[in-house]
């Protein structure tokens, strides 16, 4: 019987996800609005909520309570995560923007790059707003549902590494619709094919570093929450060139295929 309920949710999870997050931000492109609309706002939120509705559902319709109790105590409960992971969630999306910046000067790129967005430098406290958005807009509805549940999931079925990159596949496909609404971030990446397939490539080494982090971490899903926001949050504060878009998904690269070789125990 659990080898039937983990194949079903393998199968369907994914694409459920996609289809009932894709209705409502098609709906939102359709408008020809931007993101300074009400409707849109609401309906692009409506989206970013679906990885996690869907996993809650299917939670509360086969899971048993000692799951429930588990993947809660996952969410919330921050001493799962080691000191050394803390460090890691913490330094590493700093430690690679920070890198490819300096990498892309000795290209020829500006270092003004290290000068952090105009929204935010011309009122400081406006960095609370843009914590708060980047943590509670994207990464915990996300993450509840990609590696909280999902990637719990697949583990039990296949290698980490295959879950990763599966992950990485739907997850690239949902972000799609983003890349046309009017006024949002990743809307300015949208024209230039280079910063497209810089994004989309980097899905899946950043996939698989979360793996990484959250099975080092005793399955925690705060630790991926966090790893999620991080990333985030240190790519939009600063405004980088096409060049260091490339670099970027170089270093993260680098730093999966170390995680990869160091760690057989998650990903073989």
């Amino acid at each position: 019987m659990l080898s039937k309920k983990i194949h079903l949710e393998l199968l369907v999870y994914g694409p459920l996800v996609i289809v009932l997050t894709w209705i409502p931000w098609f709906l939102a492109v359709s408008t020809g609005q931007g993101v300074e609309n009400l409707a849109v706002k609401v309906l692009l939120l409506g989206g970013l909520l679906i990885p996690a509705l869907v996993a809650l559902v299917f939670i509360l319709l086969s899971e048993d309570s000692d799951y429930h109790w588990d993947y809660w105590r996952r969410v919330f409960d921050p001493t799962l995560i080691t000191r050394r992971g803390y460090w890691f969630i913490f330094l590493l999306p700093a430690g690679v923007t920070v890198g490819a910046i300096l990498l892309s000067v000795l290209l020829g790129e500006p270092l003004s790059q290290f000068r952090v967005v105009l929204q935010v430098r011309a009122h400081l406290p406006s960095i609370l707003v843009f914590v708060f958005y980047s943590f509670f807009i994207g990464p915990v509805p996300e993450e509840l549902g990609w590696r909280g549940y999902w990637l719990d999931k697949l583990k039990l079925r296949m290698s980490g590494l295959q879950a990763s990159l599966l992950i990485a596949f739907v997850w690239a496909l949902w972000h799609v619709p983003l890349f046309m609404v009017k006024g949002y971030p990743l809307q300015s990446k949208a024209g230039n094919p280079f910063l497209l397939a810089f994004y989309f490539l980097g899905l899946f080494p950043k996939s698989v570093i979360f793996t990484y982090v959250f099975f080092k971490n005793q399955r925690s899903t705060l630790a991926a929450i966090l790893f999620h926001f991080m990333i985030n949050f240190i790519e939009q504060l600063f405004e980088l060139s096409p060049v260091t878009e490339g670099v970027v998904t170089a270093l993260y690269l680098l730093a999966a295929l170390y995680l990869y070789i160091r760690n057989r125990e998650i990903f073989r």
